[in-house]
């Protein structure tokens, strides 16, 4: 990847679009219900008049604690699919409004998605690590393409969201492994043992906490991004495959510039990795709404 392609801008998505965005808000049209949702990055003027902001059904709604809540118009739209097509079949991923005005799905990850699915394309026995998972959409993407999955979360409604998921999607009971656990220890339990992934993806948060051992003793383990970063990328790359591995690290915590993670990564990696600014962009017009970083090695 050159220079003057480092950024990655998801162009289009089915059955979602970006329609408007400005005064700290965006303006979505999320399987077929239409919402406006918190967005800090968004500093500048909306395009579209009152009326069309006016038109959606619900919005989110941020509390001062951190929290927030959606107010639905014509009550809770409920549980909503979203179709991705992914090695010759197509996924299927249920879409909810949760209180921190997400969905389920992170849609400027579907360049990521598009780039995990080439490099696997082929490679039947892969071995392909997802850490901070979330609902799973890059780790189904990858089991649709061949590849044996790691899918690591300490959050227990996530994995099971994304269970359901990968039935829905109709892809075999085993092709993904839903592993609640603090990611740190997933990355030293894999190198004791040996085990070695041809990519991985890892998408941390700003601060977190992992998932606790009850009955052994051992309480959970705190996250911060600031704190442990290097830590964690240095023990990726300790378990990457010798043989043409990948990883991507993506950042949604503010302030984060992608030189940052492109330090990061390299000195990890011993190689100079591709970073840039990761976005989406609006229908009709050339603004690209930013929404997040990310760096890469062999992709």
């Amino acid at each position: 990847m050159d220079a003057a392609a480092r950024d990655l801008v998801v162009e289009e998505f089915p059955g979602y679009r970006l329609l408007d965005s400005g005064q700290g808000d965006k303006l979505e049209q999320i399987a077929g219900h239409r919402v406006v949702r918190p967005c800090p990055q968004a500093v500048w003027q909306p395009r579209l008049d009152e009326a069309a902001w006016a038109a959606a059904s619900s919005r989110c709604v941020r509390t001062r604690d951190g929290g927030g809540y959606w107010q639905h118009a014509a009550g809770d739209p409920g549980e909503r699919i979203l179709r991705w097509p992914a090695g010759g079949r197509e996924l299927e991923w249920a879409v909810r409004f949760t209180a921190f005005g997400h969905c389920g799905v992170f849609f400027e990850q579907a360049v990521i998605w598009d780039r995990i699915a080439a490099r696997l394309a082929g490679r039947r026995d892969a071995r392909f690590a997802n850490l901070f998972g979330y609902t799973g959409c890059a780790s189904l993407v990858a089991a649709a393409c061949g590849a044996r999955v790691f899918h690591v979360d300490s959050a227990r409604g996530v994995l099971d969201w994304g269970r359901a998921n990968a039935r829905r999607s109709g892809l075999p009971r085993d092709a993904v492994q839903w592993i609640q656990d603090d990611v740190r220890s997933f990355l030293k339990l894999s190198r004791k043992r040996g085990f070695r992934y041809d990519g991985i993806l890892v998408d941390p948060p700003s601060w977190g906490h992992g998932a606790g051992k009850s009955g052994r003793g051992k309480k959970a383990e705190t996250w911060v991004f600031e704190r442990d970063l290097a830590a964690l990328v240095a023990a990726c790359c300790a378990v990457l495959s010798d043989q043409d591995p990948f990883l991507v690290l993506t950042c949604h915590t503010p302030g984060v510039q992608h030189a940052a993670l492109a330090t990061v990564l390299g000195d990890a990696a011993g190689a100079a990795p591709a970073s840039g600014d990761l976005g989406i962009r609006h229908p009709g017009d050339a603004r690209v709404l930013p929404a997040g970083v990310y760096a890469a090695i062999g992709i």
